[in-house]
């Protein structure tokens, strides 16, 4: 992968764009008027682009480009500050202070509703195994301001993790969090999003398995909590109590542990 500016640039946006590139192993390329598709048919690599209003990526054999912008996040910040019941925060259980790691983040919603529910006092990390999506979220959390001055602090409390779920587990000690928190359907939410796509389109994921449980088992110190489709086996099968929701498709379920 490489990385640019935007047409129109200055020297922050330059140095923001080479530190980038250094950050995630990437190389800096001028951008030289050049658009990005020729861009694109020089260096045979997918392309970011950063600019005054953030970051993009577009993968090398797509049109379509991808930024963040946590439209569903900001509304349901919106109701929780409204005193409204979010149906990931009743399912996890999480108050100030509690420690969840959202070993599946993609565009980071449930994270960003967790560390807004958690706070200052509390640590939510979240793993994501795509590069690409990892990157464009990680800095969109950085830099992202939405409107709401409590999920701006929210955002920018996350860590962010490049692994697949099962390796990073592998490395906590016993009881790192209080909460584990796994969305493997989250890729069909990404799909409904304009430009998402062909970025999930690289994600390998692992398959929800026994053994990935077990892991999260011990990381957890209170609660494994999974998201699915309403008629996946995977609730009955992984051993989860399934809380039915009779107006979604998708359901949460609970392990205590």
């Amino acid at each position: 992968m490489i990385v640019t500016t935007g047409g129109r640039t200055d020297s922050s946006t330059i140095e923001y764009a080479r530190k980038i590139a250094g950050s995630y192993g990437c190389t800096y390329v001028e951008r030289n008027k050049k658009s990005i598709s020729m861009l694109k048919s020089i260096h045979r690599q997918d392309i970011t682009v950063v600019s005054r209003k953030g970051i993009s990526v577009t993968p090398l054999d797509e049109e379509t480009s991808m930024s963040f912008h946590p439209n569903m996040a900001m509304v349901r910040a919106r109701r929780l500050l409204n005193n409204e019941e979010d149906a990931f925060i009743s399912a996890a259980e999480l108050e100030p202070g509690m420690r969840l790691l959202d070993c599946t983040m993609g565009l980071a919603s449930d994270s960003i509703i967790a560390s807004l529910v958690t706070g200052s006092s509390g640590e939510v990390t979240a793993v994501e195994a795509d590069p690409l999506l990892h990157m464009v979220v990680s800095e969109g959390l950085k830099i992202y301001e939405s409107s709401i001055d409590e999920m701006n602090e929210a955002m920018r409390r996350i860590t962010t993790i490049h692994s697949d779920h099962h390796s990073y587990l592998k490395t906590l000690p016993d009881d790192a969090f209080d909460v584990v928190y796994f969305d493997p359907m989250f890729h069909e939410s990404i799909e409904a999003s304009n430009g998402i796509q062909s970025i999930h389109s690289q994600a390998h994921q692992a398959e929800l398995t026994k053994e990935i449980i077990d892991e999260a088992r011990r990381v957890a110190a209170r609660r494994i909590v999974l998201k699915d489709h309403f008629k996946s086996s995977r609730f009955s099968q992984l051993g989860f109590s399934q809380l039915k929701r009779r107006t979604s498709l998708f359901h949460y379920g609970y392990m205590d542990v």
